[in-house]
């Protein structure tokens, strides 16, 4: 039996502006339904969507899998395309209401599979580890806004350097080869906005091969901050929607406003970022264009080597801190989930997830 093909991303992140959300984005406009799973830490949501995922793909449906951005292992989110269908874990962080219930929403409470007794022994146990990993999150969100507002002088220092009418140049190029055929079709495209990357507890994690991988064109843009990546893919974002192109816009982890990545499914083109921390290697695609953009910087750029070299340095240390205190916000999450566990009727869980299976292979 032919098997399906998984994409891999992120619809939230540890960003320098805080927690961000995307789950809005997971579903389509017109979904037939949404599963939220709510329950603690242990309770089983992450498996519970990883083996019906197996399942589906097992039997040949494509599917996207939503990873965690504070453990890349542990599943956020299930999207099956073809059958409209989403589960998401509708708790914190990225807490998730029904808009429509019975109709499309649908609460998954895992929690109704607990021994709330035998947890109640647990309670101030719970409750400090909670209180402790919260604060080990708020510490890593100062450290990481801090790294941005580096980034960000860091960007604005190479932009006062660029050569405008060498970026504009290869912008239009890359149009040419994109939009020469193309017609519009008199309506703006669908705009889906995920995270390829994120920073994690065991550093930074990209899914970048999940966006080339039937593409027949590629584009790389590898270069340092402000040289114009953004500001290209900024443009050819805004250009495919008014064709009518449907786009698919990876955020940058740090940064959540600047767009780092975009794939166009109709014209199976993607344009990727390719710099630390998500260098992205040129031979590992069958076509593509390599394109250097620290080469549209102008000579002037030398006088603040001092001050990018600093800037570089002080970023990776507040880079380093964040992920530590990710790291230790991880380890609480663990002790967490070890005082569920234990209260859990997983036979019970294990029926539910048979039942919604058929149920959709039903469909």
């Amino acid at each position: 039996m032919k098997t399906g093909r998984i994409r891999h991303f992120f619809a939230g992140g540890n960003t320098g502006v805080g927690f961000y959300s995307f789950y809005d984005q997971v579903v389509g406009p017109d979904p037939n339904h949404l599963y939220i799973l709510k329950g603690g830490p242990g309770t089983g949501k992450s498996t519970f969507m990883r083996q019906i995922g197996e399942e589906l793909f097992a039997r040949g449906f494509d599917l996207e899998y939503l990873h965690c951005s504070s453990d890349p292992n542990s599943l956020d989110g299930l999207l099956i395309p073809a059958l409209k269908t989403a589960f998401i874990d509708g708790t914190a962080p990225h807490t998730i209401d029904p808009i429509y219930p019975g109709v499309i929403d649908e609460i998954i409470n895992l929690g109704a599979f607990l021994n709330l007794k035998g947890l109640k022994a647990k309670q101030r146990q719970i409750i400090e580890t909670g209180q402790k990993k919260k604060a080990c999150f708020e510490r890593a969100y100062v450290y990481l806004n801090a790294a941005l507002g580096v980034y960000r002088n860091w960007r604005k220092t190479n932009y006062s350097c660029l050569d405008q009418q060498a970026w504009l140049a290869v912008l239009h190029e890359i149009k040419a080869d994109l939009f020469t055929n193309c017609q519009p079709t008199g309506q703006k495209g669908r705009l889906r906005h995920l995270f390829a990357s994120a920073i994690t507890a065991d550093g930074p994690v990209h899914f970048l091969e999940s966006l080339d991988s039937t593409a027949n064109r590629l584009y790389i843009l590898d270069g340092p901050p402000g040289t114009g990546r953004a500001e290209i893919i900024k443009r050819l974002v805004t250009t495919a929607v008014d064709y009518g192109l449907d786009v698919e816009v990876f955020h940058c982890a740090l940064d959540p406003a600047k767009y780092e990545h975009l794939w166009i499914p109709d014209l199976k083109t993607a344009v990727l970022t390719s710099t630390w921390p998500h260098n992205y290697p040129p031979n590992a695609h069958h076509w593509f264009r390599h394109i250097a953009t620290d080469a549209f910087l102008k000579p002037e750029r030398k006088l603040y080597s001092d001050t990018l070299k600093e800037a570089r340095l002080v970023f990776l240390d507040l880079w380093e801190r964040s992920i530590s205190w990710l790291g230790k916000a991880r380890v609480l999450h663990s002790d967490l989930e070890k005082l569920y566990i234990d209260s859990m009727d997983f036979d019970q869980l294990t029926q539910l997830r048979n039942g919604l299976l058929h149920r959709l292979l039903q469909t």
